[in-house]
């Protein structure tokens, strides 16, 4: 699938880059010197570009056959963003469910806490789990960026499943990182629903593990 973008950083000494693409929603792609499809002037940042996705052995999304845009051809490129834009909005609508869902999730936490029927210690370990899956999540988006090696996928699921999925959530929209990959997203939104289960679990008569 060809895709167009700009490259937002460029290492001219080391010949690699990242683009980021017209649709902000998805993640940069790394580009090497050796990926464009003819010679031509060593890249600039700002410059708009057409290019081939793939993923490489590394798991990044990856640039080939890259070609400069012309001045014709970027005026494309802001109809594109200008339609871009107006999915934004209506995205924006989407995603309050999501928001709604969160704030219900913490008060009925506090609630249920305030009265006694969720322990204290679990309420500081569900926001212990959100802190460590921010910072889970800016790790791997960084070491996508750069290269290095990723977290692993379950681990990110295992956080958000013991009730790190609000900060999960908020990663994925403030690092757009781990938007564009459905079965990811999948069974990310089938850890908050086991996760909403077993909150339900800890405060059923159900549960024998109760001090």
């Amino acid at each position: 699938m060809r895709d167009q973008g700009r490259l937002v950083e460029w290492f001219d000494e080391k010949g690699y880059g990242f683009i980021q693409p017209n649709d902000r929603k998805k993640d940069r792609v790394f580009l090497h010197i050796k990926d464009f499809a003819r010679p031509g002037p060593r890249p600039i940042e700002g410059c708009a570009l057409e290019y081939q996705v793939s993923i490489d052995g590394q798991g990044r999304h990856r640039a080939s056959q890259v070609r400069y845009l012309k001045a014709s051809e970027t005026a494309i490129t802001i109809d594109a963003k200008k339609s871009e834009n107006s999915r934004h909005k209506s995205s924006d609508h989407a995603l309050k469910p999501m928001q709604i869902l969160i704030v219900i999730y913490i008060i009925s936490l506090g609630v249920l806490t305030a009265m006694g029927w969720l322990n204290g210690m679990t309420l500081l370990f569900i926001v212990m789990m959100n802190v460590m899956t921010y910072w889970f999540y800016a790790q791997d988006k960084e070491s996508a960026t750069l290269g290095k090696r990723r977290v692993p996928e379950q681990t990110l699921h295992v956080l958000a499943f013991l009730g790190g999925w609000p900060a999960a959530w908020l990663a994925q929209q403030r690092l757009r990182h781990k938007t564009q990959k459905q079965p990811f997203r999948k069974i990310y939104f089938c850890t908050i629903v086991f996760n909403i289960l077993l909150i339900l679990w800890l405060i059923s008569p159900l549960n024998v593990l109760k001090f």
